[in-house]
């Protein structure tokens, strides 16, 4: 039903997030969620921090906490998903069931198609390069990319009168 109500085109960013607050989602003032985003598990593990901006077609599987801080921007196409398998045996190889916490720093930004797996903290002020896959933790302040996503390079701090400079 979430994923229902959350698709229609037809409501604002701002309303849309106010119904997923309804549904659930801990959700703090002034985020952004666009259409189409697809709840695979429940919805009220799902943490969204204020100022959050949310693009189109989210997959987030929420069996687990997952936890956006203030202002994550996540591009279009953006997977989270806390759940996995171990390796099984050869006549099943998808062996047991393994969901793990993810979270997201403030002001991190990721791009269009990230895929999050479960068990990882993407650090604040992170970007996370287009098609990235993060299976491991990011440091702050970092550019990640590739599959696995690799440390691309450390961003220097921008100036304080700088207006691209984020607030923390």
């Amino acid at each position: 039903m979430a994923s229902t109500i959350v698709a229609c085109p037809l409501w604002s960013p701002r309303t849309r997030a106010r119904l997923l607050k309804a549904l659930g989602v801990q959700l703090d003032g002034g985020a952004r969620v666009y259409p189409w985003i697809r709840f695979v598990g429940g919805v009220d593990r799902l943490s969204i921090g204020r100022g959050a901006f949310i693009n189109v077609n989210l997959t987030v599987d929420a069996n687990v906490d997952i936890v956006l801080g203030e202002r994550v921007h996540l591009g279009p196409g953006v997977s989270l998903l806390p759940t996995s398998h171990a390796m099984g045996p050869p006549a099943q190889r998808a062996g047991a069931t393994i969901s793990e916490p993810i979270r997201i720093g403030n002001g991190a930004w990721l791009g269009a198609g990230v895929i999050v797996l479960g068990g990882v903290t993407i650090g604040s002020g992170c970007v996370i390069a287009a098609g990235a896959v993060v299976a491991a933790d990011t440091e702050p302040d970092t550019v990640h990319g590739g599959v696995p996503a690799r440390l691309i390079r450390r961003l220097d701090e921008v100036a304080p009168d700088d207006p691209a400079a984020p607030t923390r």
